[in-house]
């Protein structure tokens, strides 16, 4: 089991506190993989901050944090000529306890060279690190979805038009996890650029009692990976020149069940998709369960819906759907749709469209991303980057036939479903860590 804070403190103590004959010297600080790499990050449901960074560390320095072990790193401003300095924090995990990192803004001024200072006590540890001035941010995979058994969930991805694929990095949270002091990363995988999908194994939460759980809350970081050397042998942080990393929050789901495109980011409070569409073929997505949803088609020429298949599993079954007019005034093209049948939107389909009738006593765990499967078909071929917005028991919900209509969140990139109040709020500097 993982050595717990009160023990961490006493054998800091031990190594480092006042013995009769004096104070013992501080352990030498090893630095262990230095890095400095551009960070592309998705926002999400872990707290993390999104945007794009500049990011230095390293994957281990011993003593490390809670030994008393501090950092800092200083550079000049290629710009101004001024110095410039930050801390370095301390950011572990259960799969990296000696991890430290820096998240900064990505300014070309501050590509380095970075003199990162490691002390304890008396002792300390320099490296230093750069960056190519020429390099640039990477690109988010897309289509992330899960299929599978409940043992061993398959996650499958797509790589961007004409990206630079190097490799990628799955790193999996346990969402319980997460808190000061632990990062929550429980598991990590660098994979080849011909790979475009992971299976969950046991053998990859190699962290004793931190063993892949059957209804936990997870989520998964499937990041593209562009490496200094343009090589793929070599995927760890040392030769990491960019990385983008897109989240993925998901429970184990139940063995037989079709193939779900998870959200690729989460966003005020707003889950969004990334997806390619084919006409006719089905896509199925897992919104929050709620009393119902608003669907909008995006604003980028994505194809009308042309049919909807609901769950018939939640409650009974049967849900109201509504279209709208030209005026926006709500109207009911079927009443109690039995989800046992695919609900046809006639000759060239609906941009927009609203399904009630969710009773709240079915009681779905909005975080298991098998909970509530919705299946989608379109008009053509194309992206869908559309809105869903949930109506739920928590807020004012006007009724099906009143004009007031619950406002559709904008998504210039996604398929967007909003959770509750619960969901964290990204911050810039929240911390993150990648694998070694």
């Amino acid at each position: 089991m993982p050595i717990n804070r009160p023990l961490h403190t006493f054998l800091a103590l031990v190594f480092c506190g006042p013995l009769a004959g004096g104070w013992v010297t501080a352990a030498p600080v090893t630095i262990t993989t230095p890095f400095m790499n551009l960070e592309h990050r998705a926002v999400n449901s872990l707290g993390f901050g999104a945007g794009a960074f500049l990011r230095i560390g390293a994957n281990s320095v011993t003593p490390n944090g809670l030994a008393g072990t501090t950092g800092v790193g200083t550079t000049t401003n290629l710009v101004t000529g001024a110095t410039v300095t930050r801390t370095i924090n301390f950011d572990p995990g259960p799969l990296i306890p000696n991890f430290f990192d820096r998240y900064m803004a990505d300014d070309r001024a501050l590509y380095g060279p970075w003199a990162m200072r490691f002390t304890n006590g008396t002792d300390s540890a320099t490296t230093t690190v750069s960056m190519n001035t020429n390099a640039q941010q990477a690109p988010f995979v897309n289509s992330i979805t899960l299929s599978g058994t409940s043992a061993n969930p398959t996650f499958s991805w797509t790589p961007p038009p004409g990206a630079t694929v190097n490799g990628y990095r799955l790193n999996i949270f346990d969402k319980a996890l997460i808190g000061p002091g632990n990062n929550g990363q429980v598991a990590s995988r660098n994979v080849q650029p011909s790979t475009t999908s992971y299976t969950v194994s046991a053998a990859d939460f190699t962290v004793p009692g931190y063993a892949f759980t059957q209804g936990h809350n997870y989520s998964i970081e499937i990041s593209l990976i562009q490496t200094r050397d343009g090589s793929s042998s070599n995927l760890g942080n040392a030769n990491l020149q960019a990385i983008a990393r897109v989240y993925a929050d998901f429970t184990p789901n139940n063995s037989g069940g079709p193939v779900v495109n998870l959200p690729v980011v989460l966003a005020n409070g707003s889950y969004q998709f990334n997806m390619t569409v084919r006409a006719g073929q089905t896509y199925y997505i897992d919104p929050e369960v709620a009393i119902g949803y608003d669907y909008a088609i995006g604003a980028l020429g994505d194809p009308n819906f042309q049919s909807l298949d609901l769950p018939d599993n939640v409650g009974d079954g049967l849900y109201d759907i509504y279209g709208y007019d030209d005026a926006g005034q709500l109207l009911l093209l079927a009443h109690d749709w039995n989800a046992a049948n695919v609900f046809d939107f006639g000759n060239g389909g609906l941009s927009r469209f609203r399904v009630m009738g969710i009773e709240t006593a079915a009681g779905i765990n909005p975080a298991n991303t098998t909970a509530f499967i919705t299946g989608l078909t379109f008009t053509g071929n194309g992206m869908f980057t559309g809105t869903q917005t949930p109506i739920t028991v928590t807020v004012n919900v006007p009724e099906p036939t009143s004009p007031a209509l619950v406002l559709l969140a904008l998504a210039t990139l996604g398929f967007v479903r909003r959770r509750g109040a619960g969901a964290k709020a990204a911050a810039p500097s929240a911390p993150h860590s990648a694998a070694a």
